[in-house]
């Protein structure tokens, strides 16, 4: 069905799925050039997905509904938006949820992290170690455990402007490379935002929270030697 892969079919027959409409209606609800949605309805005719009713007395309309392959057809591209609709609201809920714990480490250790991976460590350990189910899922990667959730969510929270990501020279080799790391700061929004989440927390999440000061002050070496060692497990080196 050729017509289907055409732009304003899919909208078309889904409202006409609701119940019949006329024409100069669909051209109104669809949007875009009323000669497109026409030549739309044309195509949807032939291929026998929409049939016609006409008004044999004036004003003479013509009233369009689907057939039973038409509603068929509709109804399954119903189901399949409804599903994508509601996958996608879950993922957002989902990724709001993470974010706001992301944002509440930040908050818990002074604002700043110094590096991707020591930021990943630490959502791990306030996990693994502290207890807390921050929504976090957590795999061995060359570094330790991993989740490209975390490093997503700093993204998404950087766009929104409630924290900014710098890169920023760690260190250089004898060979007179420079080491980069990024550098992950809360902005006074995102510090305000953070603020405000971490007081709604029960006491002994904020107890866990600043605990993870002291893994923060460690050197990044320290900090994988101690994942490493305490969950081997869950880690895999270089």
């Amino acid at each position: 069905m050729r017509a289907l892969r055409k732009s304003k079919s899919v909208e078309i027959l889904l409202r006409l799925l609701d119940r019949p409409r006329y024409v100069r209606e669909l051209v109104s609800e669809v949007g875009g050039s009323a000669q497109t949605v026409e030549m739309r309805i044309q195509e949807l005719l032939k291929e026998g997905l929409v049939e016609e009713e006409v008004w044999e007395a004036w004003p003479f309309r013509k009233m369009l509904k689907l057939t039973e392959r038409g509603k068929n057809i509709a109804g399954l591209l119903k189901v399949e938006q409804d599903f994508f609709t509601v996958a996608k609201k879950i993922a957002n809920e989902d990724a709001t949820r993470r974010g706001g714990w992301l944002l509440t480490v930040l908050h818990a250790v002074g604002g700043v992290v110094r590096g991707a991976t020591k930021l990943q460590k630490l959502l791990f350990l306030l996990k693994r170690e502290l207890g807390i189910e921050a929504p976090y899922n957590f795999t061995p990667y060359m570094f330790g455990p991993h989740s490209p959730d975390v490093l997503d969510d700093a993204i998404d929270l950087e766009t929104v402007g409630y924290i900014k990501i710098e890169k920023e020279v760690l260190d250089s080799t004898l060979a007179g490379d420079c080491i980069i790391e990024r550098k992950y700061e809360l902005t006074p929004e995102g510090a305000k935002a953070a603020g405000e989440l971490y007081k709604k927390l029960p006491a002994d999440e904020k107890k866990a929270l600043r605990s993870l000061g002291r893994f923060n002050e460690m050197t990044l070496t320290e900090l994988l030697k101690y994942v490493y060692t305490k969950y081997p497990k869950e880690s895999r080196g270089l």
